[in-house]
C-alpha cells in the first residue's frame, strides 16, 4: 500500500520535471538535465524503469502522458544525431561515440521505444533505423558493429554485437508483425550468437549468460525447440566452467563485480532460473 500511495506525489514531481524537459534543448548526446539517451545511464533507462513499475504496480501507475514527452525527446535527439548521417533516421552519441549496442547505443534505445505507442512517422523512423543497421552488418559473419563505422568484427555480446540485436529484432517482429524482415534478421543474429557466443566471461552484459538470452527470446518468438536447446547448451557450459572463468578474472576480476547482475554470477543464476520455464523468460533489465 505504501508504494501505491506514494505514487501521487511522485506523479506531481514528474509533471514538473517533464515541463522542464520540454523547455530544454535537445541534442545528439545530451539534453535536459545533462542526461544522455542510452539505456544504462540515460533517458531510455528512465523510460524502461517506468515501464517496469507499470508492469508490476499496474498500468498507468506512471501515466503515459508523463512518459510520452520523454519518448518524444528521445526521438528528437536521435533525429538531431542523425542530421549528418542521412542514411539512418535516428542516431545517438555516448561520450562522443555512436554506439550500436544495448548498453549505450541504438539497440537498447530502440528496444525501449518499441514498447510505446508511436505515431506512424515515429514508427517508420524506428523501422528505418533497424533496417539501416541490418543493411550494415559485417558481410562475412553477419555480426553487428559495436559503433558507427567501426571495422572491428570482434564482439558478440549484449553490450555490443549480435546478441542485443537478436533480442531487439524479436521485439520489433512482435510490434511490426507484417514486416517479416525483422523476424528473419532476428533469426540470423541468433545464428551469429550460436557460432561465436561462447565467450570468456560469465555475465549478462558481455558474457555467455547474456548470449543465452538471445536464444530464449527466439524461442518465445518462434516456439522452435532448437532455441531452448541452444540456451541450455550455453547454460551447461556455464555450469561446468563458471568457477574457472571467474577465478581467471573473466568477470572483470573485481570482487564486487564477480557477483553482480550484469558482469557476474547473479546474471548466470537468473539464466538458470529462467530455464525452468523458458516460455516466461526475460533478459533481466532489458526485456519486460
Amino acid at each position: 500500500m505504501n508504494g501505491v500511495t506514494s505514487a501521487k506525489p511522485l506523479g506531481a514531481a514528474f509533471r514538473v520535471r517533464v515541463a522542464q524537459e520540454r523547455a530544454l534543448p535537445v541534442g545528439p548526446e545530451e539534453g535536459g538535465f545533462g542526461m544522455s539517451y542510452d539505456l544504462l545511464y540515460g533517458r531510455a533507462g528512465f523510460l524502461w524503469a517506468a515501464l517496469f513499475i507499470n508492469k508490476y504496480l499496474g498500468q498507468e501507475t506512471i501515466p503515459n502522458d508523463l512518459l510520452m514527452p520523454v519518448v518524444e525527446a528521445v526521438l528528437a535527439g536521435g533525429r538531431a544525431g542523425a542530421s549528418d548521417n542521412t542514411a539512418s533516421p535516428l542516431m545517438y552519441r555516448w561520450h562522443g561515440t555512436r554506439y550500436w549496442g544495448a548498453a549505450h547505443g541504438l539497440a537498447g534505445i530502440l528496444h525501449v521505444l518499441l514498447h510505446f505507442p508511436l505515431s506512424q512517422e515515429d514508427a517508420n523512423d524506428v523501422k528505418q533505423t533497424l533496417r539501416y543497421m541490418m543493411s550494415n552488418r559485417f558481410p562475412h559473419s553477419g555480426n553487428y558493429p559495436s559503433s558507427e563505422g567501426n571495422p572491428r568484427d570482434k564482439l558478440v555480446q549484449w553490450s555490443h554485437g549480435a546478441t542485443a540485436m537478436a533480442i531487439t529484432l524479436c521485439k520489433a517482429s512482435q510490434v511490426f508483425v507484417s514486416d517479416r524482415e525483422f523476424r528473419d534478421a532476428a533469426i540470423e543474429a541468433g545464428e551469429v550468437v550460436w557460432k561465436s557466443g561462447l565467450v570468456k566471461k560469465v555475465g549478462l552484459a558481455d558474457g555467455v549468460a547474456g548470449n543465452a538470452y538471445a536464444f530464449l527470446s527466439l524461442y518465445r518468438l518462434t516456439g522452435e525447440a532448437i532455441y531452448e536447446e541452444r540456451a541450455k547448451a550455453f547454460a551447461s557450459f556455464l555450469y561446468h566452467n563458471t568457477k574457472k572463468l571467474v577465478s581467471e578474472g573473466h568477470s572483470q576480476g573485481v570482487a564486487d563485480r564477480d557477483y553482480s547482475l550484469f558482469q557476474g554470477l547473479a546474471g548466470t543464476a537468473c539464466l538458470w532460473l529462467d530455464l525452468l520455464a523458458p516460455e516466461n523468460s526475460k533478459f533481466p533489465g532489458y526485456e519486460l
